[in-house]
Parts: C-alpha cells; sequence; structure tokens
C-alpha cells in the first residue's frame, strides 16, 4: 500500500491545524458583527479589536514551517482583517438586505461575514445581475482551461508564456471555487479576459472584483472623498483614491506571497500592481471612456509586458509538470 510522502503528509498536517487555529479569530469576527445588528457597540468594539489581534497572533501561536500553507495562511488574515476593517469603515451604515424577507439575527452577520461582495445586499459589489450576463460562466471557465492546457503545450522558458499561464491560473481555480460555492444567482466572478478592452475596463469589469469592498471602503473613498475637504482638486483625488486601491492590493498580494516568493519576486509584485494604478489613471485621463482600436491595442501591449516582466523575476516552475509535488514543502522561495 503506497502511502504520501512525509512533504504532503506535513502539507494536510499544517493545513488541518492552520484551519483550526483560524477558526478562533473568524467566531470572534462572526459575533462582533452580531452584535453590532443588536446595537451592542461596546461589545462589537471589543470583539473586532480580539478578533483583528487573534488573526495577527495566528502566525505565532500555529507557526507553519510549509510555505505553500504559511502564504494561505497569511491569505486568510489579510482577508480577514479586511473584512474587520471593511465592517469597521461602514459601522455607521451596515448594507442592507435586500434578498427578501430578513433573515434571523444570527443568519445575517453571517452572511455579512461570508459575502466579499455583499451580493445579498444594497449596496454591493455586483458588477451585473447573473440573468444580466451574456456569457456562460462554465462555457467560460472551459475557453479558459482550454487556453492554459494550450499554453502548457508551449515552451515554457519565455516568460510571456508564463505570465498569461498565472494570469489563467488565477481565473480557472478562483472561478471553479467560486462556482462550488455559490448562490444560485450568483453572478460570474470574471468577465472573459479575451474581450478586455483597455485597463480601465480589465481592472474594473473584467478581472475579479472579490475584494472590491474593502478597496473602495479602506483606500479609494477615504482619498476620494477626503482629500477635496482639504482643497484637493476633485480629478486629482479620484485618482489618488484609485492609486490607494491598487496600493491596499499590492501590499495584500506581498504579505499573502511572502512565504513562498524571494524579495526580488515579492518588489515585482508590488511594483505590477503600482504599476497599474498609474497606467490605468494615466488611461482614464488620455481616453475617458472613449472606446478606441489603438487603446485596446495599448493596453494589452502594456499588460502583457509588465506581466512578463513580473513573470521573469517570480522564478516560478516552467509548466505544471516541473512543480515537485513531493516535495511541495521543502522548496525554496521563489
Amino acid at each position: 500500500m503506497r502511502t504520501l510522502s512525509p512533504n504532503l503528509s506535513q502539507l494536510g498536517h499544517e493545513v488541518v491545524r492552520a484551519t483550526a487555529f483560524l477558526m478562533i479569530p473568524i467566531e470572534l469576527l462572526y459575533f462582533s458583527i452580531y452584535f453590532h445588528i443588536k446595537r451592542c457597540r461596546r461589545t462589537y468594539n471589543i470583539l473586532s479589536l480580539l478578533s483583528t489581534s487573534a488573526f495577527w497572533i495566528c502566525p505565532y501561536i500555529s507557526p507553519i514551517s510549509c510555505g505553500p500553507v504559511r502564504a494561505l495562511q497569511n491569505f486568510a488574515i489579510a482577508v480577514g482583517t479586511m473584512k474587520i476593517l471593511d465592517i469597521w469603515a461602514r459601522r455607521h451604515d451596515l448594507p442592507t438586505y435586500a434578498g427578501g424577507r430578513r433573515p434571523p439575527d444570527w443568519k445575517l452577520p453571517l452572511l455579512l461575514l461570508t459575502e466579499l461582495r455583499y451580493e445579498s445586499f444594497t449596496p454591493n459589489h455586483v458588477r451585473v445581475w447573473r440573468n444580466q450576463e451574456d456569457f456562460s460562466e462554465s462555457v467560460q471557465l472551459g475557453i479558459h482551461v482550454a487556453a492554459f492546457a494550450v499554453l502548457q503545450s508551449l515552451p515554457q522558458k519565455y516568460p510571456t508564456v508564463l505570465a498569461f499561464e498565472v494570469l489563467l491560473a488565477i481565473y480557472i481555480i478562483w472561478t471553479s471555487m467560486q462556482m462550488m460555492v455559490r448562490y444560485k444567482s450568483s453572478p460570474a466572478l470574471f468577465g472573459p479576459l479575451y474581450l478586455a478592452d483597455s485597463l480601465t475596463g480589465f481592472w474594473s469589469e473584467t478581472w475579479h472584483n472579490a475584494f472590491a469592498a474593502p478597496c473602495t471602503s479602506l483606500a479609494y473613498n477615504p482619498l476620494r472623498f477626503g482629500l477635496p475637504k482639504y482643497g484637493v482638486p476633485v480629478a486629482i483625488a479620484r485618482s489618488a483614491g484609485v492609486m490607494g486601491a491598487f496600493s491596499l492590493m499590492a501590499v495584500f498580494h506581498i504579505y499573502a506571497l511572502s512565504p513562498i516568493f524571494s524579495n526580488e519576486a515579492l518588489t515585482r509584485v508590488g511594483i505590477f500592481f503600482l504599476v497599474n494604478g498609474v497606467a490605468t489613471v494615466a488611461e482614464a485621463l488620455v481616453w475617458g471612456r472613449q472606446k478606441h482600436w489603438l487603446k485596446t491595442v495599448m493596453a494589452w501591449a502594456f499588460e502583457t509586458a509588465l506581466a512578463t516582466w513580473t513573470a521573469h523575476g517570480l522564478n516560478i516552475p516552467n509548466g505544471l509538470s516541473k512543480i515537485p509535488w513531493a516535495e511541495v514543502c521543502n522548496g525554496a522561495r521563489l
């Protein structure tokens, strides 16, 4: 009878241990939202502080040595922290349930906790409702899986090939997860990647918007609506808000990927988001909402060049067949 390699066994054990400890701050976050709904403000504040603290001490009370598991742990800590801060930023005006009859008090906090885009609430961060989408998410998943397979058949030494594989891998993983846990009415996370016609359109209409809520409440809105109070022109404040959202995502990705990426790779990841922010602001200033084939060509050329440069410094395996699955916990940082 074959047994799992020590590395895979370690990965499994550490996933269980990390998940078990993360349940503590998640439960505290649930109850903080519950008491906020019950208008127990003091209890809400205390539980929010405890939940934040519990998230950030998880790596110390439950140290993880397997790099990929630590990356997942960091990802959960960052997402949990953004959810806590997002709820806090909206504490005076929480999204209102819009899915029909108001759920019982035990269920409403669960929905607020688990819905990243607040699909059942208003306001929400859903771009287009599912019944208004002009494409099939399952068909698009098949198309993007086929594109990924084609890229896997090409020589893997070229950073541009690796860059598009990373892009498609993110699409495939997130969309697959979404299709397993979504509501029947949940809209797609992504639009068809190949239909992106601008940088603004790519980031606002095509790429996933799972973290649009914290980007809006923690970065965009404070700058967009705060700076004009100090005499900053609205156009500059709006651009600063966009840069704030991209900066937040840069920090998020650097922290989440720090257990598996080298410092050089993390620097490139951060620059990728910051330069995308600058380019998106510049595109909006030059083109506005105008659609033009030249705008599309420039957007694709820019994003391909930047993604290629980023992938070149990540030292990621050249294709799925080159990933040392049996030694996944022993690998050096990429």
